[in-house]
């Protein structure tokens, strides 16, 4: 059908090679390891001279060899619950449902924070880069300190917390509590201020009104004298120099006006829509009140005037409206949830992104309005603001799929760690309620689930997983084949990894994950031994071209030719993969119109078996595993998938149905239903290995394709080579070899060595000198383990008190000079036990518990590896690498005895906050100082730091602004009073704005009746005469 360049250099595989060289074979020769390697044949002449060693050391097996302990921990202790991020040390906290809050950085670095509680986490802020506050559901509030990795105090506070607000420059947290009250706790000092603000709703506004908790508090942007607070009804901005309101927004709709519900039963009454959300726009000269109604209602931050009130799709929402005109509002809009106002490198760029979900039917989505650069607001009237909040550039709807309740949208800046952490935002990370994580790209809406973005521990959640599983490699193909995958881009580059020993061996640990989303990862399970988080990363959505019921089922890795086979939960089909160079690349991301047709296509229009799909190649990765065929033989679910080092791979569906396909071709040259040869009615396969080994008394070794079936029956096929260069399938005989439950694992060695018999391209070379290589099939079921003689007789039996969940031969360094490897037999259990057997006498040599509980959920992703290394899934996002082997290389690699990771980095400066510019100057606004925020605040009297952890941040501090040419800082500078300081002069500024004021007013109205007239085109023009005009009004 197609031909592929599998096994070039042989050309007929039994046919013996006088030299293979390692350019054109990714094989290790045994001369490249120093300790001998258990996975190729060994010639006769060398098998009894190691069989006499081997069963020596049998003799006088030591079960001091096996001592179980933890080598890595991938993924996170439980559902992410809360996030945060720090721009200035770009570290990316998550809290789990387990009260554990871990912290990411660069590469390997994560560092883990358990206080004992499993309390989720219901908040997570970072402070001044060295703090991170975590507030518990009980609102407790910890302070740690990324310096040291350490606890430093925790805080209660008087009542429940509901809202957090602070500063990546400041030492405050404002506590929002139920009652109404906020309390401000300086986390320098470890003290609650003196200073609070009372229920202001309840004191002010609605004193008859149900006490209403605080909903909402943000900083002002610009001025840290000023915040925003929203109760149930009312909005204000409160001035902490003042310790007053300087503006309330209220919005009251008229009877008739629809607000953001024309189906209200109250509609003919005068409303009051509960406030949900508040929100200043970057330059902070207007704000955005988001109501329980869907209403988005923009008010002037200085007058305090409401410019204009919409929905998603409506707008004039506030203004009455006569029957027939309430029919075209729309009343079954999806609820709005979150809504959070990011802007670009220039603060006068902005977007609103929203979050909304359906009652109805529980449809989620993100809608981004692209407001634009917003109008100057010197000379922009009110219905030309109106105009530009109702009429966006441009408008996005992405919905989210199959996805539980979103619980959080967090943009990550990449300009500033300011504006509520939504400046110049490339990606949005969205936490859903399921603990799952997705990326949305802006300004783009679209999604991407790129696993070189976040930490490797975090690809748990990046999406769920589905399926895992975990195997031996040859180490230096291994290595070479990673170091080509090496991450050089990420969200997060703070931290510093600490060197973990590596250690020494002629295997890795390689873990495969598969994803809700169609994705397959394959990373080291040990990656924090390595230097780079390598991952490879392959979707067979895009192969597929299918974005439902994509969700991965059952992989398997050839680790010696690098194929990779893998089945979709659902659909049944499976996809091939071989790793190369990819000969689609396109580096200029341009797509041909070829590509364009070719995307078009269903799989499900086409009647073949094997599909071509070479051409689907992502176009953006020059070398990795590349898409080869498409395997759609409509038999059901997949239960059990073989990818043999030697080019063919087996297939076995839910329907009883066995495929057997060689890559060489592709072609499918076996294909039956096990119920037409089982002997005791097996429903479907559940196991499939490839061996060469002798069957019986032929005298010479085969090919054998050895299938486990559900109830314990073994199937043995011998694959022969035909005159015409291909192969055919002889079925030879079903055997029982176990108890009445499912195989889950075949293996098979050499009588005399011990070593394995797995297939592959060495030992089917060897297959022409006709050299027999006798040898056990060892089969591993639920209940107990049968050692087999191929075409003979059972000879041994072991049974279980607790379930089998995996197993395989390992080969271990003996306990003397460690030159050779030894091979034992080991079985994982259903309680956490291990138990390891001697070869091939089947002897107990020692029985052990591992340090860690199996989660009886996933146990089928349990995996035992050759080199002692234990496999298995704890959680829906963790899993746990362990090994069984008391090496002396394995001294230091326990991850709870290992230097943990560094998080703080003293040298990275936090930005210069934002400022008032010269013209909201002139309007009256008192701009506070950090350090007069710290006088009010702290009062005079405020002691000195409590941790050294202040002092280092301090140093950190950027105390000048930089020149400023994207509008993201404007600070006033002083014309005249240069050498008047303004610490606690606060009436004598007030005097005096207030003076300019009355002018600048008049100003201000001629400006914009002239502006109006003029037309949009003339705004720049305008710009710099009314520059210009306020200089000469101010004398300048």
């Amino acid at each position: 059908m197609f031909k592929g360049n599998r096994l070039k250099g042989v050309s007929n595989p039994f046919k013996s090679s006088s030299s293979t060289s390692p350019a054109t074979s990714p094989v290790l020769k045994s001369s490249e390891s120093k300790l001998h390697n258990p996975f190729k044949s060994s010639p006769a002449s060398r098998q009894d001279s190691t069989f006499k060693a081997v069963s020596q050391t049998f003799k006088s097996a030591d079960s001091k060899l096996f001592d179980p302990r933890d080598i890595q921990i991938n993924g996170v202790n439980g559902r992410i619950v809360c996030s945060a991020f720090d721009f200035s040390q770009s570290l990316l906290a998550v809290a789990t449902d387990t009260g554990d809050i871990h912290v990411f950085g660069q590469k390997q670095t994560d560092v883990v924070f358990n206080f004992g509680s499993k309390i989720p986490i219901s908040h997570l802020k970072f402070v001044k880069g060295i703090y991170l506050v975590a507030i518990d559901s009980k609102d407790s509030i910890m302070i740690i300190s990324l310096y040291s990795k350490t606890l430093l105090t925790t805080v209660f506070p008087p009542s429940k917390i509901t809202c957090v607000e602070c500063d990546p420059s400041l030492d405050w947290i404002i506590l929002g509590l139920q009652s109404g009250t906020i309390v401000i706790y300086d986390v320098d000092r470890d003290v609650m201020s003196d200073i609070s603000i009372e229920n202001l709703q309840k004191s002010y506004y609605f004193p008859k009104e149900r006490l209403s908790p605080v909903i909402s508090i943000n900083w002002n942007p610009r001025d840290v004298g000023t915040l925003l607070i929203s109760y149930g009804h009312v909005t204000v901005t409160y001035s902490l120099l003042d310790m007053e309101v300087v503006k309330d927004f209220i919005y009251k709709l008229p009877p008739y006006a629809p607000g953001g519900d024309a189906s209200a039963r109250d509609i003919d009454r005068e409303r009051i829509p509960r406030v949900m959300q508040s929100l200043y726009h970057p330059n902070s000269l207007h704000i955005l009140t988001v109501h329980e109604d869907n209403s988005l209602v923009f008010w002037d931050a200085n007058t305090g005037k409401l410019i204009g009130a919409r929905t998603l799709f409506d707008t004039d929402v506030n203004l009455p409206q006569n029957d027939a005109e309430l029919m075209n509002f729309a009343s079954d809009t999806s609820n709005i949830t979150n809504v959070s106002w990011i802007c670009q490198n220039n603060a006068e760029h902005t977007a609103l992104i929203i979050a909304t979900r359906s009652e109805r039917d529980n449809t989620q989505g993100l809608t981004i309005i692209e407001l634009g650069g917003t109008p100057l607001y010197s000379i922009t009237s009110y219905d030309q603001m109106k105009k530009y909040y109702f009429n966006p550039k441009q408008q996005k709807i992405s919905l989210l799929v199959d996805k539980s309740k979103l619980l959080k949208v967090m943009p990550i800046p990449k300009a500033s760690p300011y504006f509520g952490g939504c400046h110049d935002p490339t990606f949005i990370l969205l936490l859903f309620e399921s603990g799952e994580l997705e990326t949305m790209l802006y300004p783009s809406a679209s999604f991407t689930s790129k696993s070189s973005l976040f930490p490797p521990c975090l690809s748990w959640a990046t999406p769920l997983v589905s399926n895992s599983m975990a195997l031996s490699v040859p180490s230096k193909l291994w290595l070479g084949m990673m170091s080509a995958a090496a991450v050089k881009e990420g969200i997060v580059k703070g931290g510093s990894p600490a060197k973990k020993p590596m250690r020494t061996q002629t295997t890795r640990s390689a873990l495969l994950t598969g994803h809700s989303n169609g994705s397959v990862r394959i990373c080291d399970a040990s990656s924090k031994e390595l230097d780079d988080n390598a991952m490879f990363e392959i979707n067979i959505g895009r192969i597929l071209n299918r974005a439902y019921n994509i969700s991965i089922g059952e992989m398997s890795l050839a680790p010696e030719t690098l194929e990779l086979a893998v089945a979709s939960e659902l659909g049944g089909e499976v996809v091939l993969f071989k790793f190369e160079v990819n000969k689609f690349y396109n580096d200029k991301n341009v797509t041909d119109n070829l590509n364009l047709k070719l995307s078009r296509f269903s799989i499900n229009d086409i009647n073949d078996t094997i599909i071509d799909v070479r051409d689907r190649a992502p176009h953006n990765v020059k070398q990795g595993f590349m898409p080869n065929c498409i395997v759609n033989a409509k038999q059901g679910t997949v239960t059990a998938l073989k990818n043999s080092n030697i080019g063919f791979v087996g297939i076995a569906y839910s329907t009883g149905t066995v495929l057997l396909l060689d890559r060489r071709g592709p072609a499918v040259i076996y294909m039956e239903n096990l119920r037409n040869i089982s002997r005791i009615r097996s429903l479907q396969v559940t196991s499939i290995e490839f061996s060469i080994m002798e069957y019986g008394e032929d005298g010479y070794s085969s090919i054998l394709m050895l299938c486990g079936t559900d109830v314990g029956e073994l199937l043995i096929y011998k694959i022969l080579p035909e005159r015409n260069g291909r192969f055919c399938v002889e079925f030879i005989e079903a055997t029982r070899t176990n108890n009445d439950s499912p195989i889950i694992k075949i293996e098979a060695f050499a009588k005399e060595s011990g070593y394995s018999c797995e297939a592959n391209i060495l030992k089917m070379q060897e297959l022409s000198k006709g050299i027999p290589i006798p040898g056990y099939v060892i089969t591993t079921a639920r209940n107990d383990v049968r050692l087999t003689k191929l075409g003979r007789s059972k000879v041994s039996h072991k049974t279980f008190k607790y379930p089998a969940v995996a197993s395989s031969l390992m080969y271990i360094p003996g306990s003397s000079e460690r030159k050779t490897l030894m091979p034992y037999f080991g079985v994982l259990l259903s309680n956490g036990g291990v138990k390891v057997y001697s070869i091939p006498d089947v002897r107990e040599v020692k029985a052990m518990q591992l340090p860690t509980q199996i989660h009886s959920k996933y146990i089928r992703e349990s995996s035992f590896l050759k080199n002692g290394d234990i496999y298995t899934r704890t959680n829906t996002f963790k899993s746990i690498l362990l090994s069984v082997v008391n090496d002396a290389t394995n001294v230091g690699s326990n991850p709870r005895d290992q230097t943990p990771d560094t998080l703080y980095n003293p040298n990275l400066k936090i930005p210069y906050r934002p400022q008032v510019n010269s013209l909201q100057w002139a309007r009256g606004t008192v701009y506070c100082t950090p350090a007069q925020l710290d006088m009010i605040l702290g009062g005079e009297r405020r002691a000195e730091s409590k941790y050294k952890e202040s002092l280092i941040a301090r140093g950190t501090l950027t105390l000048k602004p930089k020149g400023d040419k994207n509008g993201i800082e404007e600070p006033y500078k002083k014309p005249i009073r240069h050498t008047s300081p303004r610490t606690g002069a606060y009436g004598v500024f007030k005097n005096v704005s207030r003076t300019v004021e009355t002018t600048w007013d008049s100003l201000e109205t001629q400006m914009n009746d002239y502006a109006t007239a003029m037309g949009q085109s003339m705004n720049d023009m305008m710009e710099e005469t009314g520059k210009d005009i306020v200089k000469g009004s101010l004398g300048i």
